[in-house]
This record gives structure tokens, C-alpha cells and sequence, in this order.
């Protein structure tokens, strides 16, 4: 989900338990997660920090949380400062009042990050694996442009404190269709199902024996698109994979990854690849999308290119 849906929907439930004068703490609590986009700036160019990019450690439970707090303490500190050395007070009290508000946010984000794909690692530090109910797909259109438009209409006035209600409304019978159509999908589909910009058409993947299947179905009309079928081995053995799992470059492609191949290259060296990513046809995210690991010694492999 976009930020400005996650801090509306924050607004909007705090509207409606009757605690406006909290909607700045859960805002801040609704908005801190994505403030992982700048962990990418340090943990590109250290491939042991791939947790600690968009999506990743900031994402789960613990993580959110944590973040939660931080932030909190940082704007109790700014208070402080701007109170006892610049003479400025916010329009709004800190209380500790604020600080299960900001971290419930935070868990709000958790939970509607959850809904859509790719996922998110919800029990790091204890396990990196996504999970999610793959009912939007990443951002939602839909969402963007009724958020939008709410939030403008805000700014310009015309929308009231009160009238974030109908917003949540809006959520929720977006929520319930977005439901529906995702049961017709795993009805409809074998295999991994993954959401599109165009919630009527999915993205189906699916492996059988050595082979990666890909393909669009449009869930009105039953067409398939697309389809494509990657060897999820060529001239690697399992063995090698068992070798070069735990080398972190490797697994940050994958943590990236729906699915990977791998391929063994004319000098010998071992590629790892997302080729959905790297072809385009899957454009989130745009990094980490393959790597090339060279072997050292007897048994030993390093990434030397990604």
C-alpha cells in the first residue's frame, strides 16, 4: 500500500473511535515503516543488510514496532529541543498516551502490507519468509487515485475530520470486492497466484518437475496470455544449489524473488536469476534481480557479479 493510504486509514480509524486528537500519532505510526526506502542506500552495496531494505526487516512485527518507538522518542525529543531552545510547541500534546497509538499504526501498516504482494517478512528476526493473502497488488490503482483524491480534498478543506469515515467505508467495500475477485483467482488458477495493476487479470505461476511456468489469466474471460517456461536448472546440480544457498547475495536475489533459475555459464560460473524480473514482465523490484557466482578453491563459490 501507498503511504498516503496507510496514514488516511490510520486517520480514519481514529475518526471513528472518536480520538481525533490522536490522528497525528497514528499517522506517524502508519507512515514510520516506509521510511526503510532510505536502509537501501547502505544495505545495496552490503549484501549481508539485504533484510534491511523496502519491504524488508522494517516490515514485520517486531520491526514496525520497533520503528514505532523510535520514532516516537525522535518526536519527543524534537518537542523537547523546540520547546526549552526555540520557544515552539506543535499544535498537538506528546503525550504517553501517543506511544501505543503510534506503534498500533505501525502494526495497521503491518497488516495492510500484509494483504498485498509481494509480501512481507512478518516474524523477522526469526524468519525471513513473505507472507501475504494476495489480495492487492503492491499499490493499488484503485486506492492511489481514492486516497488522492481524499487527501486533496482535505488539504483544500472541503473534507472534514468526520468525513475520513466515508474513506474508511471505501476501504473496506474495496477490501470485500478485492476479496471476491481473489477467491475466483485461486479457483480459477493453479499454481502461485499474484495480483495485477488490473485486478480482473493474475498472474499465474506454477512449476512442474524442472520447469518454471508463467503466465496471465484474465479472470473474465478465462484467455491466457503471456506464457513463458524457464528450466529452473541448466547444467546445475542440486548439490551446487545446496553449496551457494547461504551466500547472502544469493539470498537476496531470492528474498526478492517469486522464483529463481539457475544456470550454469560457459566459464562454469553459476547465475541466479529472476527471470520474470529480469525480463521485464514482473518490474517489482527493479534491484537485486540476478547473480553471478564464480567457484573458488574445491567446494567454494563468491558472487562477483550482481
Amino acid at each position: 500500500m501507498d503511504s498516503i493510504t496507510h496514514a488516511l486509514l490510520a486517520a480514519s480509524l481514529l475518526a471513528v473511535i472518536g480520538a481525533p486528537a490522536l490522528i497525528p500519532f497514528g499517522i506517524l505510526g502508519a507512515v514510520i515503516p516506509d521510511a526503510d526506502l532510505i536502509f537501501h542506500l547502505v544495505s545495496s552495496k552490503r549484501p549481508p543488510l539485504y533484510m534491511f531494505t523496502h519491504g524488508g526487516a522494517a516490515h514485520s512485527i517486531a520491526g514496525a514496532a520497533g520503528m514505532a518507538v523510535i520514532a516516537y522518542g525522535t518526536l519527543y525529543l524534537l518537542v523537547l529541543s523546540g520547546v526549552y531552545f526555540l520557544n515552539f510547541t506543535l499544535p498537538f500534546t506528546v503525550t504517553l498516551l501517543g506511544i501505543p497509538v503510534v506503534i498500533a499504526g505501525a502494526l495497521l501498516h503491518i497488516t495492510l502490507d500484509f494483504l498485498a504482494s509481494p509480501g512481507i517478512p512478518l516474524f523477522w528476526p526469526w524468519n525471513e519468509t513473505k507472507y501475504t493473502c494476495g489480495v492487492f497488488a503492491g499499490p493499488s490503482a484503485v486506492m492511489i487515485v481514492i486516497s488522492l483524491a481524499f487527501f486533496i480534498l482535505f488539504i483544500a478543506g472541503i473534507v472534514k475530520i468526520p468525513g475520513l469515515i466515508v474513506y474508511g467505508v471505501l476501504f473496506l467495500v474495496y477490501l470485500a470486492i478485492s476479496v471476491i475477485i481473489r477467491i475466483a483467482a485461486a479457483r480459477r488458477i493453479t499454481g502461485m497466484t499474484c495480483p495485477t495493476i488490473n485486478p480482473l487479470i493474475w498472474l499465474a505461476i506454477e512449476k512442474s518437475q524442472n520447469f518454471w511456468s508463467l503466465k496471465f489469466v484474465n479472470l473474465l474471460t478465462g484467455n491466457e496470455s503471456g506464457n513463458r517456461t524457464w528450466p529452473a536448472l541448466s547444467g546445475v546440480t542440486q548439490e551446487d544449489i545446496d553449496l551457494i544457498s547461504d551466500i547472502p547475495a544469493v539470498r537476496r536475489v531470492r528474498y526478492h524473488s517469486c522464483f529463481t533459475i539457475a544456470r550454469r555459464l560457459d566459464n562454469g560460473d553459476i547465475v541466479i536469476l529472476d527471470p520474470a524480473r529480469v525480463e521485464g514482465i514482473v518490474r517489482y523490484p527493479p534491484y537485486c534481480r540476478s547473480v553471478i557466482l564464480e567457484q573458488k578453491g574445491g567446494t567454494g563459490w563468491q558472487a562477483v557479479t550482481e
